[in-house]
C-alpha cells in the first residue's frame, strides 16, 4: 500500500483538515502529502498546526522552519506557544496535555485534525504501557481515528514504518527539523528509542511490524468482548448503574471487563489493578454498606478520576 493510498483511505474528503505540524520529518511527510491531496482536490481545505512547547533553546527556531515551510508550499499556517514546567518526571504528559487542549479548541463539528504517529511508534507505546504494567487494553496501541471534541483525531501512518515516510521526505527533496531534545534519553520514550530498541533489532528483525500484528489481534479482541458486552448489559452500561444482585452468578472477571467498558464510555480513568480489585472487594465479594466507597485518580491527569459508591442495592460509577 502506498503512502497515498494509506491516507486517502482513512481520511474524511469534506472534513476541515488540520495537520499537527512540527516541523520534523514525520508531520512534514505528513504535511506535504494532504497538499499534494489538495492540489489533486481530493480534500477541501488544509491548515497546519504547530504547537511550540518552549522546550529547547531551538524552539524559536523550529517555529520559524515550520511557518517558512509553509510559506514556500503555500499551506495555511497557524502557530500556538505553550509553557511546560520542565520536571522531567511530567514534562511529556504535560506538554501532550497543552498540544491536545489547543486541538479541542480549534476543531468544530466533523473537523479532523490528522497526527503523524507510524508503526514504530505503536511498538514503542506497547513497550512502554507493558513496563507500566498495561492491561490487554494498553497492548490495542494507537486507534487510527477516534472523536475527540467536536471532530475527530486521525492517524494515517499507522500502518507504515519510519522508513517509508523517510523515502517519501528524501524523495520530495523536503527540509525538515531534527529535535535534540529526542537525544534526551532522561525521558523514557526517548530511552526506548535510542538505547532498547536497536538492541532488540539486533536479534530480532521486523520488531514494529510483529508488534503491529500483536496490537491488532489485541483490538480485535478488545472490540468483540465490548460488542458482546454491550450486547448483554446495555442499561448498566448506558447508565453506569449496576444492581449488585443481579451479579451474583457472573464472573469476577466479566464484571471486571464490565466496569472498564463503563468507565471508558464515561471517560473516566481506568483504576490500575490494585483499586479494581478493591472494587470487586467492597461491592461484589462483600455486602457494602451506604458508607462503601472507593476513589482514584490518574496521576498525569490527562482524565478525570473516578468514583464508586453504593446506594440502596445499586453499585454507582461516577467521575471524582
Amino acid at each position: 500500500m502506498s503512502i497515498s493510498t494509506n491516507l486517502l483511505d482513512i481520511i474524511s474528503p469534506e472534513s476541515n483538515t488540520f495537520v499537527a505540524f512540527s516541523g520534523g520529518l514525520d508531520s512534514t511527510a505528513l504535511l506535504f502529502l494532504c497538499k499534494t491531496a489538495l492540489n489533486q482536490k481530493k480534500i477541501k481545505n488544509l491548515k497546519a498546526i504547530h504547537i511550540n512547547h518552549n522546550l529547547s533553546e531551538n524552539s524559536a527556531n523550529w517555529e520559524k522552519h515550520s511557518k517558512d515551510f509553509c510559506k514556500h508550499h503555500n499551506i495555511e499556517f497557524e502557530s500556538f506557544s505553550v509553557q511546560v514546567s520542565k520536571n522531567r518526571s511530567s514534562v511529556e504528559s504535560q506538554a501532550r496535555q497543552a498540544r491536545y487542549g489547543i486541538f479541542e479548541k480549534l476543531l468544530d463539528t466533523n473537523d479532523q485534525i490528522l497526527l503523524a504517529h507510524h508503526r514504530d511508534d505503536v511498538f514503542e507505546t506497547i513497550l512502554l504501557r507493558l513496563f507500566r504494567g498495561t492491561g490487554v487494553d494498553g497492548l490495542s496501541g494507537l486507534n487510527e481515528k477516534r472523536s475527540f471534541g467536536k471532530g475527530e483525531i486521525v492517524r494515517p501512518f499507522l500502518n507504515l514504518p519510519k522508513s517509508d515516510l523517510k523515502f517519501f521526505v528524501d524523495l520530495n527533496e523536503l527540509s525538515y527539523i531534527e529535535d535534540d531534545t529526542n537525544m534526551n534519553n532522561e525521558f523514557d520514550r526517548n530511552f526506548l528509542r535510542n538505547e532498547i530498541i536497536p538492541s532488540l533489532a539486533e536479534r530480532w528483525s521486523k520488531l514494529s511490524e510483529r508488534a503491529s500484528f500483536t496490537s491488532l489481534t489485541a483490538k480485535k479482541k478488545k472490540q468483540s468482548l465490548d460488542f458482546m458486552l454491550e450486547k448483554n448489559f446495555e442499561k448498566e452500561i448506558s447508565s453506569g448503574i449496576l444492581e449488585r444482585t443481579n451479579f451474583d452468578n457472573i464472573p469476577p472477571f466479566l464484571i471486571e471487563e464490565l466496569i472498564r467498558l463503563i468507565l471508558r464510555k464515561r471517560n473516566i480513568a481506568a483504576p490500575n489493578q490494585k483499586v479494581l480489585s478493591e472494587i470487586m472487594n467492597v461491592f461484589f465479594h462483600k455486602k457494602p454498606s451506604k458508607e462503601s466507597c472507593v476513589e482514584w485518580s490518574r496521576k498525569d491527569g490527562e482524565q478525570a478520576g473516578g468514583k464508586v459508591y453504593c446506594e440502596h442495592n445499586d453499585i454507582i460509577f461516577q467521575k471524582k
